[in-house]
This record gives structure tokens, C-alpha cells and sequence, in this order.
């Protein structure tokens, strides 16, 4: 509610409502007084999620063979895919995605993304934060003067839930050239707002979260004298205690002892309690598992959670980045597996009813070039490309936007950049997109430039 006068007016009643009922003049405003009453709401979104599962296909997949193809264009140009007709009257897209293809009216799929930055280093950092890096380069790494993570912002801005930790990244971190991708952390927020990284393959029989696990000698019991006996003895070191990288390790020790004592954080990340039929259903593989498990987090109370689907690898060479033989990864390996996974998901969400308040992007750090090189496959092309969203007041079965007749560039609709996405991450969440924070400077840094793919709602 927003008091006005003694007088409360309710924050979704739209302007056409109150010039309807005549409320203007009930309520002594004008309607330039009434538009900047709207303004100073904040931008409140009207589409608020409770979470965000971000599939982040490292490497960067190609349009062409998803969800852009063209096959009216020179040979080329078009590849070796034939295409399939969606339930969205005129759209085709890749014939190896059937799964996706039945689903195409649960999503939007938008055709006219584009980005700055040509490596994947600089392009994935730019793409999981919203911010370019200073510079377009294959070896930059990350630091903590980084803009963080859409994901560290979250955690931010609203914190734990249940207590989870508001921010998991899975099933490992990326990286290239042996560097560790920017962009993957809490960055300037800080160490307390990194995601608690899950490094393994879930659909490994063996498969345990490390920082869930205690020795067999030490009972949660223990675990408590432990932490009372390790707070005695910080107490007695002031000038530890002053220490920013002391204060740090407090805070992921904190963290630890949260997440090793509570059965509930234990269960959510036990796959085992899963019905084998459904496991099945996700696939019996690394990314159809980490999907499952995405689920699981953000039914238990996890803000948001990143899927890197690197198919076991960490780097781009072992995922999406087909400058080689482009054809045959995407048909026996990489698009099977994120096909049936991804589908998975989206009728998963739909059946427990969480769709309406998860949001569900699906995207990599850009899209690949128009024309197939000497060596069957397709370059690094930033300038259009193609995700898709889902859920939290998303219109689903909509195509927003058309690239040329090659796949070169937008040429309808507006062109959206990863601040953008950002922007709408934050919107959706219930977070101010225009907000700033400050760094470790003391500067005042604006939480994303973009603003929210409001054409999608």
C-alpha cells in the first residue's frame, strides 16, 4: 500500500482503473502527479518470482542448430539440419530438439539477443553479470573488484530462505585458458554473497556435496562444542578478528556449520529421494541430473541457481564451443541430453505448481557465426543470438523479435543485452532494478545498466 493523504491506494491498481473511477479527483492528484506517484514506487515489478533457475550453456551454443535455424538460406549458411514446425504458428526450429519443440508454448523464445564482448572469457563475464569487462580478451580471470553475479546480487538484496544458502551454482565452475572465469562470484559484494559451488556429477552413484558431509567421527553435537570452542579462541585474537580476510573466513565457517547441522539443507540436495522414474525422465546424465536437482533446490527455498551445462568439462573446448565438427557434437552429444533435460524441467516446475513463481532462463554467453568454417563448424558470433524464458508472468508461446535472412543481426523487435536480462532477473524478484550498491571504495555502483524485457510479460 502507498498512504496518500490519510488515504491508501493500492499498488497494482493501473492508471486506466483510476480514471475509470473517477479516483483522481477523490484522491486530490492530477495526472502528472499520479505518474510520478508510479515513478516513486521504484519499478516495482507486477511479475514477482520467488527464484530463478538460470541453464547457462557454456561455450555457447549455436542459433542455427536450436532455435533460430534457416532454412531458406545458402548451404552454407543453412547446415546440415532439417527443422521441425513448433505449436507456434509459423516457427520452425532445429529438428534435434523435439522435446523442446512440443514445449515451445511454455516459453518465450527471443531471437534478438546481442552482446560486446567476442571470448568467452569476457563474454561469459558479461554475461552472468550484466556488466562488459574493461577489456575483450580470452585471459582474464576473476578477481574481487568484479561486478558480481546476477545470482550474488539476489543473495544480496534478499538473502537465505529455510536456511539455504540463496545462492547455488552447479555442477562445477568454468573456466578457460586454466583461468577462472570472471563473473561466476560475489565479486565487489563480497565473499559471504559467492555461491555455495557444487563441484561433482550428480548422477554419479557416489555423489555427496562436500561441504554437507561430516567425517563419520563427528557427530552434529561435536560440530557445535567445535564452533563454541572456535569462537573462545577468535575472541582472543583482536587483530585477526579485524581483518577483512579474517571476517570472511568467519563468514564461510558460519555457513558450513549451517549447512552440515540442518537435516533439511542435507535433504534438499539428496537426489536419492527422487523417484527412479523420474530421474529417468530428467536423464541419466550430468545435465539432466544437475536439472533435477536445480528443482529440488528452489522447491526447498534457494533464490537462485546456476546450471553450467559444460557436459563435464571446464572449458569451452569441452562444451558448447564447436569450432570443429559442429554438426555431429550437437546431434550425438550435446543437444540429446540438454533437450531432454531441459523439457524435464519445464513440466516438473509445471506439475508441483512452481512455474508461476520460478523464473526459468535458458542462454550461453553468445550465439555462433552464419557461415560454416573449413572445419565443419561455427566461430564465436556475439552480435544476435537466442535464449529462451519461462515462468513468473512470462507470456509463453510467443517468438519475440527476427533476425536477418542469415542469422547475422536483429532486424525486428528490441534487442536485448545481458544487463537487460539482469534487469529482469532483478524485476522479477521483487529487487529494483535501478538500485545501487557500495563497493569496497565506497563508490556507488548501479546494480545493472539494462532495463527489463518488459515485452516478454
Amino acid at each position: 500500500m502507498i498512504r496518500i493523504s490519510g488515504r491508501h491506494l493500492r499498488e497494482d491498481l493501473s492508471r486506466r482503473d483510476l480514471l475509470r473511477a473517477g479516483a483522481l479527483g477523490w484522491l486530490g492528484l492530477s495526472l502528472p502527479e499520479l505518474l510520478r506517484l508510479q515513478e516513486a514506487r521504484g519499478g516495482a515489478s507486477k511479475h514477482r518470482a520467488d527464484s530463478c533457475i538460470l541453464i547457462f550453456l557454456w561455450g555457447a551454443p549455436s542459433q542455427f542448430e536450436t532455435f533460430d535455424p534457416k532454412p531458406d538460406a545458402p548451404a552454407e549458411v543453412r547446415g546440415e539440419f532439417g527443422v521441425i514446425r513448433i505449436n507456434v504458428p509459423g516457427t520452425v526450429v532445429s529438428e534435434h530438439i523435439p522435446l523442446l519443440a512440443q514445449r515451445a508454448d511454455r516459453y518465450a523464445l527471443v531471437r534478438t539477443c546481442t552482446q560486446s564482448s567476442t571470448h568467452h572469457q569476457s563474454a561469459g563475464y558479461e554475461a552472468l553479470t550484466g556488466f562488459p569487462p574493461t577489456r575483450d580478451a580470452v585471459g582474464l580471470t576473476a578477481t574481487a573488484s568484479d561486478h558480481p553475479h546476477l545470482g550474488s546480487v539476489v543473495a544480496r538484496f534478499q538473502g537465505s530462505r529455510n536456511g539455504l544458502p540463496p545462492f547455488v551454482a552447479l555442477p562445477q565452475t568454468i573456466s578457460d585458458v586454466g583461468n577462472l572465469t570472471p563473473g561466476q562470484f560475489g565479486g565487489y559484494l563480497g565473499r559471504q554473497h559467492d555461491p555455495l559451488t557444487v563441484s561433482g556429477d550428480p548422477n554419479s552413484a557416489d555423489f555427496k556435496v562436500r561441504e554437507l558431509t561430516l567425517r563419520p567421527e563427528i557427530s552434529p553435537s561435536r560440530l557445535d562444542e567445535r564452533r563454541s570452542l572456535l569462537r573462545e579462541v577468535d575472541n582472543q585474537v583482536d587483530l585477526l578478528r579485524r581483518s577483512a580476510e579474517a571476517r570472511g573466513l568467519e563468514t564461510f565457517q558460519e555457513r558450513a556449520i549451517r549447512l552440515l547441522t540442518q537435516p533439511a539443507v542435507r535433504r534438499a540436495f539428496d537426489l536419492s529421494l527422487e523417484p527412479e522414474s523420474l530421474r529417468q525422465r530428467y536423464g541419466r546424465n550430468t545435465f539432466g541430473q544437475s536439472c533435477l536437482l536445480a528443482r529440488r533446490l528452489i522447491e526447498a527455498g534457494v533464490k537462485l541457481v546456476t546450471v553450467y551445462s559444460a557436459c563435464g568439462g571446464k572449458i569451452p573446448q569441452d562444451a558448447w564451443d564447436t569450432h570443429t565438427d559442429n554438426f555431429r557434437k550437437l546431434k550425438d552429444k550435446l543437444l540429446p541430453s540438454m533437450d531432454q533435460g531441459a523439457s524435464a524441467l519445464l513440466d516438473d516446475l509445471r506439475l508441483r505448481g512452481l512455474s508461476d513463481r520460478t523464473l526459468l532462463i535458458w542462454m550461453g554467453e553468445f550465439g555462433r557465426t552464419p557461415k560454416i568454417n573449413k572445419q565443419a563448424g561455427r566461430d564465436h558470433w556475439a552480435n544476435c543470438y537466442s535464449i529462451w524464458m519461462s515462468g513468473a508472468g512470462v507470456r509463453p508461446g510467443q517468438v519475440h523479435g527476427q533476425s536477418d535472412p542469415i542469422g547475422a543481426y536483429p532486424v525486428r523487435g528490441r534487442v536485448y543485452t545481458p544487463a537487460d536480462i539482469c534487469a529482469t532477473v532483478y524485476d522479477c524478484m521483487g529487487i529494483d532494478y535501478r538500485a545501487t550498491v557500495i563497493d569496497p571504495l565506497g563508490r556507488p555502483l548501479r546494480i545493472t545498466e539494462g532495463k527489463p524485457m518488459s515485452d516478454l510479460f
